[in-house]
């Protein structure tokens, strides 16, 4: 697999053999932008969506925007907080949090940079035909 890769074009190489595809930046599914949050869809399946959250300072949103289901959290950048059931969780880059199951939860910036999270979210649907 490597010798197809040397001296090709790197915007050419967008599907390798039958079983790797590779997504271009530009080529994201959706994104969103709301009260200073912008959400960008890298990946979209049946099973789970991958998501780039960017949150400008003095921002928050909730699960419920996120499609309230199972969730994975990491922190690229910036120190958003986390709150759930009367608690409140402060991250740093490098950090992750993950949600079993679906409940209330809001992420927020109040850091005076802005804050980047990755996000995976498993839809509820996919996991129940497991």
């Amino acid at each position: 697999m490597q010798g197809r890769l040397r001296g090709a074009p790197l915007r050419e190489a967008a599907i390798l053999d039958n079983e790797v595809k590779i997504l271009r930046s530009e080529e994201c599914v959706q994104s969103r932008q709301h009260r200073g949050v912008f959400i960008r869809v890298i990946h979209e399946c049946d099973a789970f969506e991958v998501l780039r959250t960017e949150m400008e300072p003095g921002s928050a949103f909730d699960n419920v925007e996120l499609g309230d289901c199972r969730a994975y959290h990491f922190v690229l950048d910036g120190s958003p907080v986390f709150r759930a059931d009367q608690q409140s969780t402060d991250l740093m880059p490098g950090d992750s949090i993950v949600f079993s199951d679906p409940m209330a939860y809001t992420i927020s910036n109040c850091a005076p940079s802005r804050s980047i999270v990755l996000s995976i979210l498993f839809k509820t649907s996919a996991m129940e035909d497991a």
